[in-house]
Formats: C-alpha cells, sequence, structure tokens
C-alpha cells in the first residue's frame, strides 16, 4: 500500500514538473520572433508572447529607432544627470538595436494575417486563403 502511495506521489510530481518545464518564459525571451516564421501558430498565443515581452518596455516604433539612427540623444543623455536614467536609456537602445527590425517585422505580420484568423486562433493557409478568394470571386 505505502509503495502504491509512493509511485503515485512520484509520477504526479513529475508530471507537474514536465509542465513546467514546457512552459515558456515570454518576458525574458522573444518567442514571438519564432512563431511568426511558424505557419501553425496560434495568432492569439504570438500576440500574448508579443506582448508579454514588451511589458514595461518601450516598443521601438519610429524608423529611426528601428534601424538604430538617432536624432541629437547623445545631448540629451549628457544632460540626464541620473545614473540609472543612462542605464534605462541604455537598455532600451540595445533593445532596439536587437529587436527594433522583428518588432517591425511582427507589425506587418499582424496586419497581414489578421484577416485569416478563426475564431479558436487558427491562420488559414496559402491554400485556404486561395481558395477563400476564389469562392468569393
Amino acid at each position: 500500500m505505502k509503495i502504491k502511495f509512493l509511485i503515485l506521489t512520484l509520477l504526479f510530481s513529475l508530471s507537474i514538473y514536465a509542465q513546467k518545464a514546457k512552459t515558456k518564459n515570454y518576458k525574458k525571451y522573444p518567442y514571438w520572433i519564432e512563431m511568426i516564421k511558424d505557419p501553425n501558430v496560434n495568432y492569439f498565443e504570438a500576440i500574448n508572447a508579443y506582448d508579454t515581452f514588451w511589458k514595461n518596455k518601450q516598443k521601438p516604433m519610429e524608423e529611426n529607432e528601428v534601424i538604430g539612427q538617432t536624432k541629437g540623444t547623445d545631448n540629451k543623455e549628457q544632460q540626464i544627470q541620473n545614473r540609472k536614467e543612462i542605464r534605462e536609456k541604455r537598455r532600451e537602445k540595445e533593445l532596439y538595436k536587437k529587436y527594433g527590425l522583428e518588432c517591425k517585422k511582427f507589425e506587418h505580420w499582424k496586419l497581414q494575417v489578421k484577416p485569416y484568423v478563426q475564431a479558436d486562433g487558427h491562420i488559414l493557409s496559402k491554400e485556404e486563403q486561395l481558395k477563400l478568394w476564389e469562392d468569393k470571386k
């Protein structure tokens, strides 16, 4: 009896550990970059991954931020006295350089696939999109 209980407890704890190992930390790693390349991705999960990653961070949306060019920010940095603010600005610049273009790609992907998103988050394949277009024609 004790052995059965021990085995059941062990199996239960292993299943819980396996479920925790499968969950992705969207906040720390940009899984959304890989997700937009997957034709079978769930639209809502990709949006969640993107929003979670950029939560409490400022997204690069201006063209000069995406490319990595800045206009006069060096003067602004010299005016900032607080070292913490300077470090925060540098971190943001690094994020812009690293993920700025990917951010633009994601926004374009989102607009491109939005008309083909089903209620469950499934995105119609290219063949299904073509068939839909032909049916409307």
